[in-house]
């Protein structure tokens, strides 16, 4: 055993710990437990990263002098990347990953954050001081005798292995037990902790002990925030507009598939409605592109609200003016946790509790928005949401084959773009598409019927595309190619508005699913600015123009321009990870980089409402 390399790790996990619990400043929440299990989920971290140098340095523990320098090496870089994140985190309020690494390695960039000359230089001396300071504690040990350097190696490892373990086991059941019943005054503070990887029971406490989340989060209730949002009170102007809502989406749907071929209802309400041609979800999957439609917010807020269980400032404004307010969807609203999300005010008014194959809940979804029209609501305006699912399963009744897919088991894992199996999904896409275009009519039909279409803002849309392969890859959140981000988006206004001249930029320019909310609630009276409350913008501004779109999934994030996507990991595995594709084609240009002004001006939007 090379008992200098022991000791010497041993002595910069102290030094790393510390830097790491340096990391506590930015807690801002203040009871108790909640500090004493982020302090363990802090040392937590900086255990299990040591572990990690220890299993990977200890192969060239035999070369006695050897180990001792590269070791030396990566304690200071980790040291110096902590220290470089702490200033990251206080700045922007999340840690370094791809994205802040492209504006701090970008001149352009820099030169609008205006640091100064003194942080490079106080860096420059940090780098310096641990330098020597290595050096010096590596000298230190190589000249204590051996015996004394065993011993006290012998006595460090006897006073710290079992508390180590005890930190690592009681944080993790400490955390996945906050997190299984919703205890978000524990869990939120744990965002200030560089590396942090969460355990969660959910999936298991529901699979094999019965466990409801819906239970938990009706039961859950807010403590504590990270959260300022909005920024300002929300004010509404004396002069209001009276019409109902109703967002008709379905899930999966990609821009290009709505066509005569295979949407006509949709395309017949578009005939009165406003067709946005270059819109896009806020993500590539279900969970993201609908955390941005309902907030107006970038993707990446979405585990700042769940941990706070925040309402939306769409639901708070319809509950005082008055409108009764439905959410009607095919899929269960515990997953994604919407739950504690989106509907975290209003949960008597959700109805997701229907059976079947997914084409059969669709069925279901739709009559219940269909009977909630007959019900007499007096001196109420109505908002619904009815949110569809059969596009995403691939669900059709077994009669509506027209496209004479075979029955088949699909390996959907295994699937390529030579496969025959391609085709057999397509087909079922396809199907599913057509079914899903046959009961929008039906809802529309019934709007009619009930008098209620021409007095209404009715909204088609879907909260995120679907691709097979058209730019590489297959299904959604697997990359950000226009085939997974670009949606159909369709306003028809109440009659009311329809003489005026809204909506005349919306084709100008790119649109989000951020823009939805701004947009809906400036027509409802709210004279805040969106900036206000959003990220988004009002495309009925006369002013309205936007250069550029950003998505986000769990682990990564996209800007997107009309020329470019650039995609930024948060991985830490994949740091460097920067990518710059073709908007049409989505292939990896090598030679282009982000604008860089964009992505600090998103920056800034994804701190906004942070504390």
């Amino acid at each position: 055993m090379n008992i200098n390399y022991s000791l010497f790790f041993k002595a910069n996990l102290s030094i790393t710990l510390l830097i790491f619990m340096a990391f506590l400043w930015h807690y801002t929440h203040h009871t108790t437990l909640s500090f004493i299990l982020t302090l363990l989920g802090t040392l937590s971290t900086g255990i299990t990263l040591y572990i990690i140098f220890y299993l990977l340095l200890f192969i060239f523990s035999w070369t006695k002098q050897w180990v001792l320098y590269l070791s030396m090496l990566i304690f200071i870089l980790t040291d110096i990347a902590l220290i470089i994140d702490f200033f990251i985190y206080k700045l922007f309020h999340f840690h370094i990953n791809a994205m802040v690494l492209n504006i701090i390695t970008s001149p352009d960039a820099m030169d609008s954050v205006q640091t100064g000359v003194l942080p490079f230089i106080v860096f420059f001396v940090i780098v310096i001081a641990f330098i020597i300071f290595e050096f010096r504690i590596l000298n230190t040990i190589k000249k204590m005798p051996i015996p004394k350097k065993k011993k006290l190696n012998k006595n460090i490892n006897r006073r710290i292995i079992l508390p180590f373990l005890f930190i690592i086991v009681t944080e993790k059941i400490s955390f996945g037990m906050a997190s299984l019943f919703s205890k978000n005054d524990l869990i939120v503070p744990f965002k200030v902790i560089p590396l942090y990887q969460p355990l969660t029971f959910n999936r298991i406490a529901a699979k094999y002990f019965g466990f409801k989340g819906e239970e938990q989060a009706q039961l859950s209730i807010k403590t504590h925030s990270d959260l300022k949002y909005p920024l300002e009170p929300i004010v509404m102007n004396d002069k209001k507009q009276d019409f109902n809502i109703f967002i008709l989406a379905s899930d999966a749907v990609k821009y290009s598939i709505v066509n005569e071929k295979y949407t006509p209802n949709i395309m017949q309400f578009s005939k009165d409605a406003l067709v946005f041609k270059h819109h896009y979800s806020g993500g590539n999957s279900t969970r993201f592109g609908i955390f941005s439609l309902i907030y107006g917010l970038n993707s990446t807020y979405w585990f700042s609200f769940l941990n706070s269980n925040q309402k939306p400032v769409l639901f708070d404004v319809l509950q005082k003016e008055n409108y009764d307010i439905s959410i009607i969807s095919s899929t269960n609203t515990n997953w994604p946790e919407f739950r504690k999300t989106c509907y975290v005010n209003i949960q008597n008014d959700i109805q997701d509790a229907f059976k079947g194959e997914p084409w059969k809940k669709d069925a279901q979804s739709t009559q219940c928005f269909i009977d909630g029209l007959s019900e007499n609501i007096q001196d109420k305006k109505r908002f619904s949401f009815i949110f569809l699912d059969s596009p995403h399963g691939y669900s059709y009744p077994p009669d509506a084959n027209i496209y004479h897919a075979l029955n088949e088991e699909v390996n959907y894992l295994a699937i390529t773009k030579e496969s025959d199996a391609l085709q057999t999904v397509i087909k079922r896409y396809k199907n599913a598409i057509v079914y899903n275009d046959k009961l929008f009519g039906k809802m529309i039909a019934a709007l009619k019927k009930h008098h209620l279409y021409n007095n209404s803002l009715i909204i088609y849309t879907s909260d995120h595309g679907q691709e097979f392969f058209e730019q590489g890859n297959f299904g959604h959140n697997t990359a950000f190619s226009k085939a997974q981000l670009h949606v159909p988006m369709m306003i028809k206004l109440p009659k009311s508005l329809q003489h005026s001249k809204l909506g005349t930029q919306i084709n100008h320019s790119l649109t989000s699913h951020q823009d939805i909310v701004p947009s809906i609630l400036s027509l409802l009276g709210v004279k805040n600015s969106p900036s206000a409350y959003s990220n988004g913008f009002n495309f009925f501004s006369e002013n309205f123009h936007q250069d550029y779109h950003f998505a986000a999934n769990w682990n990564h994030n996209a800007l997107l321009t009309k020329e470019t996507i650039s995609v930024f990991s948060n991985l830490p595995n994949k740091i460097f990870s920067n990518e710059v594709h073709d908007t049409n084609t989505y292939k990896r240009d090598k030679d282009k980089k982000p604008n860089s002004t964009f992505l600090l001006d998103v920056i800034r939007e994804n701190k906004k409402f942070l504390k």
